[in-house]
């Protein structure tokens, strides 16, 4: 999915929200039975003992009638009735002009479930055992998914020289991380995901819905995307009718699958809900806020508030880890009415960066007094800011002026400057650094001479 260039530091990838998964087994078993795949393993073992081939590959003509029929491979367009498909089947010269009978043989040989040998093509010698390895189903499954995104096309006048922008790469990956962002359950109607999934589709497109269903219909076919789809039939009404679009739970994989391939942060609800308290909150801060506090409840739900506290506050006391300390307040935030003793006794920590996130946590947790926040602010005040600072900076810090500049931030490192405890300051693992960026960025050539000051003084009294 080339949603951008993962090598490119001016461009780092954006993560991906937060999703949950289906077991693998599960997973599995949902890939087997998707049409694609389970058409592909159909075919392999109707191939038993031996099919001949042509030197293409492709069975013969009455061979593939007998396969169309027994697996129903019949074409969407054509009508059920038996005489219809009889003289359909007899018009057919060979089995490549039925896109339903060589799209999944052709599946079955890239996959390897088909052997060919001496012009004849046989089920691959151990298809069964392998079909029972559900890490090699959904391995088939997502191939054939990558491959179909690779090849779908929306021109189907033109499928070998298709108009630009109508083809499977330059119209799926949009779509389906517009869909893998959505809530679970979403279902957008062709029009609204054309709209906001697809940005600026090439000007010389024709009607965008009209190839996006194209190719979203050849997608259906892996299973990884479900379409209700009611075709227009009254004059003057839209061309392709009403159509909804829902990713399924193997969409979500696939998806989930490609943003990693590119280097996007897709990390998995149940997942992170098991990790430890360092890696949970170094994961949730590459993720929006809304989707840290989603990620909050299923964590703490198999800690508890207590336990949660205590493995937070064991990984948040060094230097540089102000960004993790920040998280950690989000977290807590979400449970602070049951920990407020506990809060309380870790401002009295031996570790300064304990103790501003305990403060951090107790000042937005609305159960202080005007005079007992006026208190908390007097004492542990300079070390919430540096941890505010600390937690914005970045490795070159240009954002960094916007944000001292911003109305939610309005001069708030002069809790620090004015009238500084050096001792206090001193023993908070990032005063310096803090200091030293407010000295080289602060918008306020005054604000920013006090920031380099105070940061000599500390680097002396060392």
């Amino acid at each position: 999915m080339p949603s951008h260039n993962p090598s490119d530091p001016e461009h780092p990838p954006l993560a991906a929200r937060p999703v949950s998964l289906l077991p693998t087994d599960v997973l599995a078993r949902m890939a087997l039975d998707s049409p694609l795949l389970c058409d592909a393993l159909s075919l392999a073992r109707w191939s038993a003992p031996a099919v001949p081939v042509t030197h293409h590959g492709v069975p013969g003509i009455d061979d593939a009638r007998t396969a169309i029929t027994r697996f129903s491979l019949w074409p969407h367009d054509l009508p059920g009735r038996p005489a219809e498909r009889t003289t359909w089947l007899g018009g057919l010269h060979s089995a490549a002009d039925v896109a339903h009978f060589v799209v999944p043989w052709s599946a079955a040989l890239r996959l390897g479930l088909v052997e060919i040998n001496a012009s004849h093509a046989r089920p691959a010698h151990d298809l069964e055992q392998q079909t029972r390895d559900p890490d090699r189903v959904l391995s088939w499954w997502f191939r054939e998914f990558e491959h179909t995104i690779e090849n779908a096309r929306g021109d189907l006048a033109r499928p070998d020289r298709p108009t630009p922008g109508t083809t499977g790469p330059e119209l799926l990956p949009g779509v389906l991380r517009h869909l893998y962002e959505a809530p679970d359950g979403s279902r957008p109607d062709l029009d609204s995901l054309a709209r906001e999934a697809l940005d600026s589709p090439a000007p010389s497109a024709p009607r965008t819905t009209s190839p996006l269903l194209h190719v979203l219909w050849q997608l259906s076919d892996t299973g990884a995307v479900a379409l209700d789809h009611r075709p227009a039939d009254a004059p003057g009404q839209d061309g392709h009718g009403h159509c909804t679009v829902e990713l399924t739970a193997l969409g979500r994989y696939g998806v989930r699958r490609l943003l990693l391939e590119v280097g996007i942060h897709a990390p998995l609800v149940d997942t992170l809900a098991e990790a430890g308290a360092a890696r949970f909150l170094d994961a949730l801060s590459v993720l929006p806020f809304e989707d840290r506090l989603a990620e909050a409840g299923p964590w703490l739900d198999r800690r508890g508030p207590h336990r949660a506290l205590r493995q937070i506050a064991a990984v948040v006391s060094g230097p540089g880890l102000a960004l993790r300390r920040w998280v950690g307040t989000q977290v807590l935030n979400t449970t602070s009415s049951e920990l407020e003793p506990e809060l309380r006794s870790l401002l009295r920590s031996p570790h300064p960066a304990v103790a501003s996130m305990a403060a951090v946590v107790l000042l937005s947790s609305g159960m202080l007094t005007q005079r007992g926040l006026d208190r908390m602010l007097g004492e542990y005040g300079p070390w919430v800011v540096l941890d505010m600072i600390a937690a914005a900076m970045t490795p070159d810090n240009a954002g960094l002026p916007d944000f001292l500049s911003s109305e939610g931030t309005p001069d708030v490192e002069q809790i620090v400057l004015d009238s500084p405890d050096l001792l206090r300051l001193r023993a908070h693992p990032d005063a310096l650094p803090v200091l030293e960026a407010l000295g080289r960025h602060h918008p306020d050539p005054a604000t920013s001479g006090k920031a380099r000051a105070l940061a000599e003084r500390i680097r002396e009294d060392h």
